[in-house]
């Protein structure tokens, strides 16, 4: 990962203020961070072979670590860079469980964020990724005043990378890298988007959702 120059104090204190409300809503989820109550569901879509494959866990993913994850988070604030803010992904009506979406600030001068996101098997193919993760660009841009997002993607993921590409991020190949991983040799590739770039549907969110 690139590194930009120093940040300055006043971005610094910037920031510090940030804050994210929750939950964040769209017509058939609601966003917010994991809690205890998303522990069962969590783990059992954690330990499915279908969903870890091209995740950095694996299939012994445990409730003692999802217990810590959830423990560890900044429940508000935005992550500071090296955290990691996991949003669940809930049915507005049910109150299911349906997925996750990751969140970190990047090292940068600029306001840039890194995410990511999993859906459980059952809730694939239905609209809810694309739905939640348009919700969540929309409003680091809108909101927190994001400058750049950016996103990696195993290659062979073409789901996701069909979800990113979808919502205008651009495939910077020469960020991509290969790598080991889980005993594969794979290309990750490396995904951004910036605000001046964003989608007109993305710039509508607020007022879509009202």
């Amino acid at each position: 990962m690139q590194q930009g120059s120093p940040r300055q104090p006043d971005l610094l204190l910037e920031r510090s203020n940030w804050f994210m409300t929750y939950p964040l809503l769209t017509p058939r989820l609601s966003i917010e961070p994991l809690t205890v109550r998303d522990l069962s569901a969590f783990v059992t879509y954690r330990q499915d072979p279908d969903v870890a494959r091209y995740q950095g866990w694996d299939i012994s993913y445990t409730e003692h670590q999802a217990r810590e994850l959830i423990g560890s988070q900044t429940i508000v604030l935005l992550p500071e860079a090296g955290d990691w803010l996991q949003l669940a992904i809930h049915d507005r009506v049910s109150g299911e469980l349906l997925g996750d979406m990751a969140l970190t600030t990047l090292e940068n001068t600029e306001f840039s964020f890194e995410i990511g996101f999993t859906l459980s098997k059952i809730n694939q193919g239905k609209g809810f990724g694309i739905e939640a993760v348009s919700c969540l660009v929309g409003y680091l841009f809108e909101e927190i005043g994001a400058e750049r997002l950016m996103a990696t993607c195993d290659r062979r993921n073409s789901p996701a990378i069909k979800l990113v590409l979808s919502l205008g991020f651009v495939h910077r190949p020469e960020r991509s890298w290969v790598e080991n991983f889980k005993s594969e040799k794979v290309t990750v590739d490396y995904f951004e988007i910036t605000a001046a770039r964003q989608k007109p549907e993305l710039q509508r969110l607020p007022e879509i959702l009202d």
